[in-house]
């Protein structure tokens, strides 16, 4: 079992010194700003930035169909808000693995009215064995090969065309590059050229291109090959078509991929609650060999069948860690991982096991009357079996992240900001004996009369939207534009995101 939560560990200090970057006003506006790095912290003392683990919960997908096969993998589940529908999608693929044989690449499609039960639409499009009784949305057609790693996304921007409301990216075996793809429905897909419309990378991985809200441009991140290991590339289009290359992207010393830790894929996304901050789970593959200890990873029988087709079908093994970008190119990871494999069992510990599914979905609490919550996807089995495993996953709402108090009290001051809204909503949560106050502070660092931390009515609890207040005035419309910042201090007690509302 995966553990609740571990340190995030960034590489900085985060002392009682403020620094210089901290001290620029951030304008901050009416938007959310979640807790999950160093961004908004000035200085903190007896807390911590803690990355939250996700919750496994039961199994979403068997692949069991023959056209899905070991490696039904490279996973996307999007929530369509004009049909009020969630579509999932994935290869569908065998590999010869030594239990089973291969077969050609087919992309698939899955349905699911909640996001946790689902179902496949019989979309009878493309034989298989001679019968159009099937999921299969993509396969070889006579102007284009087949299909690998297809990424769909809905396109937001206001000026795509109907027709084109679902976009997708995938490449072909040659590796001539990504081919765009286009659909009404998300169901009936056609090539928008006939003609590769990117070339400059490698690509032999699920590819993620959206639409930045942020940016007002297409985004593509691709796997490249850099400093002898797998890496991550960016590159921005205006049009879906033509795309401009921006190069690798950045991480601090230390934080980004390893030749012994590469980034298989990247997964990368902006947070549809804060759309001004990207997150990703780039997956890590890491091959030590043929070790003593790879002898007691799960069913180590089968591994070894699997290894007389290739020797990494049974000595690989990844997980999946966490990064996040303001700007889209410069990122931070966390130093930990996000989705470790846990205690052994017979579908963990293997080769594309721990594979993040691209996007990030809210859905209902299945424990009584929690509120809604997100739910992620994960792969098990690949390439193990004769069908492979997704799992669901799920988070409290903003919860990758939070600055965190344990048992002695601690405190955090963002750095200067200004905002607009009328009362200050925050989303954390406290143990029985916890608690939090805050209070603003002004240019000078100086307490606000009227908001200091003896007139905050102090919280307790474990709130989404806790409205803040002072001596029950929860009205800040009066600090609106003026560069202020917050001073929390708190005891067993977890700070996720703050967003002024009106």
């Amino acid at each position: 079992m995966k553990s609740r939560s571990v340190l995030l560990g960034l590489l900085f200090c985060l002392a009682a010194c403020v620094s210089a970057a901290a001290q620029e006003v951030y304008p901050l506006g009416d938007q959310r700003e979640v807790f999950w790095d160093d961004t908004m912290v000035a200085s903190m003392s007896d807390c911590q930035i803690l990355v939250h683990q996700p919750v496994p919960q039961e199994l979403a997908f068997v692949c069991d169909k023959p056209w899905e096969g070991n490696n039904c993998g490279y996973w996307t589940i999007l929530y369509d808000d004009q049909a009020k529908i969630y579509r999932a999608y994935a290869q569908g693929w065998s590999i010869n693995n030594g239990v089973q044989q291969g077969h050609r690449l087919v992309i698939v499609t899955y349905e699911s009215e909640d996001g946790i039960h689902w179902t496949r639409p019989n979309v009878g499009q493309f034989e298989w064995e001679g019968s159009k009784e099937n999921n299969i949305i993509l396969y070889e057609t006579a102007c284009h090969a087949e299909c690998h790693d297809f990424s769909p996304f809905i396109d937001t921007n206001p000026n795509a065309a109907p027709e084109a409301r679902y976009k997708g990216i995938g490449f072909t075996m040659d590796l001539s590059g990504l081919y765009a793809y286009q659909s009404p429905d998300g169901i009936h897909w056609t090539p928008i050229s006939d003609k590769p419309v990117y070339t400059d990378g490698a690509f032999d991985t699920q590819n993620i291109a959206f639409w930045s809200e942020k940016e007002q441009k297409y985004v593509l991140y691709y796997r490249i090959f850099a400093h002898g290991a797998r890496a991550i590339a960016r590159a921005v289009s205006d049009d879906f078509l033509h795309w401009t290359n921006e190069g690798e992207i950045d991480f601090p010393e230390g934080e980004g991929p390893i030749p012994e830790a590469q980034y298989y894929v990247n997964q990368i996304l902006p947070y549809y609650r804060a759309k001004n901050i990207y997150l990703g789970f780039p997956a890590r593959y890491v091959d030590y060999g043929l070790l003593r200890a790879t002898e007691y990873l799960p069913e180590w029988d089968r591994r070894q069948k699997r290894m007389t087709q290739s020797s990494r079908y049974g000595t690989a093994v990844t997980d999946s860690v966490y990064i996040t970008s303001r700007d889209g190119f410069h990122f931070r990871r966390s130093n930990e991982a996000f989705m470790p494999p846990g205690l052994k069992t017979k579908n963990n510990w293997v080769y594309g096991d721990n594979y993040i599914a691209w996007t990030v979905i809210e859905t209902d609490s299945l424990r009584d009357d929690c509120p809604r919550e997100l739910s992620l996807y994960a792969t098990e089995l690949s390439f193990a079996e004769t069908s492979s495993l997704v799992r669901r996953f799920t988070l409290r709402i903003d919860g990758f992240g939070s600055v965190h108090a344990k048992n002695k009290i601690g405190e955090m001051t963002t750095r200067p900001f200004t905002f607009t809204g009328k009362e200050l909503s925050l989303n954390l949560g406290t143990s029985a004996a916890g608690f939090v106050k805050m209070e603003f502070l002004d240019e000078a660092g100086n307490p606000i009369p009227g908001f200091t931390l003896d007139e905050c009515d102090m919280f307790f609890g474990d709130m989404l939207d806790w409205r803040c207040s002072w001596n029950g005035n929860t009205d800040v419309s009066s600090l609106a534009g003026k560069t202020v910042s917050l001073r929390f201090v708190m005891r067993e007690a977890d700070l996720y995101s703050m967003k002024f509302e009106e």
